[in-house]
This record gives structure tokens, sequence and C-alpha cells, in this order.
């Protein structure tokens, strides 16, 4: 093999650099999500398997471009792996966006043509597929590619009936999920577009599977860290119900006892009023109220200010005893914050009012 690579060209080296890159970053991610990830979760397990069968598909790809006399064996078991990938993107899309989702033994005769295929790989020989003609050969991977396009029809199926559900009022974690879920189903939809084109060898390079591969591996990886996607997966339906209940207690607590006017409150404060974690109480506000824990109180207090420069009818109040006032601790941060809500300064505000 160290031979066969010395010989090629600048454009194959580079080419098999980068169907290389995107090979040995997908064994790397789903070992880290198995092994060092804790608190395991069966979302996360099911994109990991997914992500090293994929890896071990395109390592096929790459082996079976850039050396000779590959193994028929070989051939046939990265073929197999195509029929486990549409059943876990499948569950792992169900286990995403479905609350306490369970695998039930009965599940796993979705796994049965991958492991009858992987079993018959030890047996069938090229030899076969040469006396029995193209016309067999083609059929299997119509099979092949079929069976991957119905899971990932299944997957998109599973993902637009939840939207429907979310409407206007998903939290921050579930519209995570559901973002991060359709990056998966169209990545792995372009990677299954590769594979297509892998039957016509002779018109688009072979290469090209692998190398779409890597983009779309890098790209998934990209989002999953940006979102954080991967510490969330079907709880998040389940938990709007009571985030609801708890952030209109936040909601009364704050706004009934004004909360508000103290300009050192903080998460603590709120959270020993409630029995829960700060940690909960600041993700709760960001779900429900779309904005951090400052944001959120600046919004109660800039709603104070203006109801006390709307009765300030004689101009008695300047602009800086009102910041401070209504709990803000710098009139520049009162100004900033004034702006940020209405859109005008507190002076253009005041003004219309006089």
């Amino acid at each position: 093999m160290l031979y066969e690579i010395l010989q090629m060209d600048t454009i194959d080296i580079v080419l098999i650099i980068i169907s290389g890159a995107g090979l040995i970053h997908g064994i790397l991610l789903s070992t880290y999500l198995i092994f060092i990830k804790k608190n395991q979760k069966l979302s996360r397990i099911l994109i990991a398997v997914m992500l090293l069968l994929m890896s071990i598909r395109v390592g096929k790809s790459v082996l079976f471009n850039f050396a000779e006399d590959v193994d028929f064996f070989v051939i046939l078991i990265g073929l197999s792996m195509l029929l486990a990938l549409g059943p876990l993107l499948y569950f792992y899309t169900a286990s995403n966006t479905t609350p306490e989702y369970k695998m039930r033994y009965k599940k796993l005769l979705h796994f049965a043509p991958f492991i009858i295929m992987f079993a018959a790989s030890f047996f069938m020989t090229e030899q076969w597929f040469i006396d029995h003609g193209i016309f067999w050969s083609f059929i299997l991977l119509a099979f092949f590619y079929g069976h991957f396009a119905f899971y990932i029809y299944r997957s998109w199926h599973i993902l637009n009936q939840v939207k429907p559900n979310l409407n206007e009022s998903f939290t921050k974690s579930q519209f995570i999920v559901f973002e991060w879920s359709k990056y998966v189903i169209i990545g792995t939809f372009i990677i299954w577009v590769s594979y297509v084109l892998n039957v016509f060898e002779r018109q688009i390079p072979y290469i090209l599977g692998p190398i779409l591969y890597s983009i779309s591996v890098y790209f998934l990886t990209f989002k999953a860290f940006r979102l954080g996607a991967l510490n969330y997966n079907g709880s998040v339906f389940k938990e709007n119900l009571d985030n609801e209940r708890i952030f209109k207690n936040i909601d009364a607590i704050i706004s009934d006892q004004k909360l508000y006017l103290n300009s050192n409150l903080t998460l603590e404060d709120i959270s020993k009023s409630l029995s829960l974690s700060t940690h909960q109480i600041s993700n709760i506000i960001n779900e429900q109220a779309s904005m951090n824990f400052n944001n959120y109180i600046n919004k109660f207090r800039i709603g104070e200010a203006k109801k006390l420069m709307k009765r300030d009818l004689q101009n008695r109040l300047t602009i800086s005893s009102i910041a401070y006032d209504v709990g803000f601790n710098s009139l520049s941060t009162f100004n900033a914050a004034f702006k940020k809500f209405e859109r005008i300064t507190p002076s253009q505000y005041k003004k219309s009012y006089s």
C-alpha cells in the first residue's frame, strides 16, 4: 500500500488525505461519544455507532479507489454496512424526538438484513457474481440503496411529525434538537447520494463519495458542538410543560415581589425561593424567555422605568434617578438596555410623554 501511495501523483495524494482525514475524524468522534462522554444516552450511542459504521464503509471506498486487488470480502462487508446505517438513523431520529424512547428487542428486527448480508459476505465470492451476470449485482445494489433511502425518508417523516407540534412555542433545547436532527438527516442524504454516484464510476470519480463524506462529517461536527446538540435528546419534549409551569412561577415571583428593583439580584436569590439550582433556573429562562438572566431582569426594569416616565408629567425625575430607582447600577447600562428593548433612548421616550 505504501509503495502504491508513493507512485501517486499530487492530486491523488491530496484526495486521499482529504478522504482519509474525514475517515479518521469519524472514527475518533464515535470513539469519543462511546467511551469518553459521560452520562451515556441512547441517542448518543446510536449516533456514535452510526458514525463508526459509516467510517468503515468509507474506508472500504478509499481502499477500493487507491489500492489494487482489494479482497472481495472487504467490498461486501462495506456494502453490508449500508443496511445498518438506515435503521440507525431512523432510531436516532426517533430517540431524539420522543421522550423516554426505548429500544425494544422487537426493533432489532430492522437490523436483520444487515446481519444476513454480513454473514453472507463470508461465503459469497466474486466468481459467483461473474457467473450470474451483472443483473444480479444491480439488483443487490438497488436493494442496498433503496433500503437506506427508505429509512432516510422514515426519519424525515418523524421530524415532520414533530414540527407541527412545536408551532411557535418550542423551547431553545427543542429547537436545537430539531435543527440538529434535520442536519443529520440532510448530511446522511448527501452521503447516500455519494454512494449512489459510485454506481456511475465511469462518468463520476469514485473518490467523490469519500470526499463528500468527509465534508459532511466535518460540517456535522461543527454544527453539533456549536449547537451543543449532543447534550440533548428526546427528553426535552417531555420537560416543556414542567418548564412552562416553573417559568410562570419565576415570572410571578419577580413581578409580584418586584425583585428586579434589587440592583444586586442574582440567580441564587431566585433559586432559593423555588428550591431549584441556579443552572435549572438559568436554563428555563433561556428556553422560555429566549434571553439570558440579565436581559430577562432588565426587561422588568425597563417596564418599570417606562411606568415612571409616563407618570412624571412635570419632569421632576431625571433619567439618572429613574435608572437607579428601577435597579440599574449605572446610567450607561440603563441607556444601553433601554435602547435594546425600545429602539429609542430613555430621553426620547420621556420627551414623548412630557
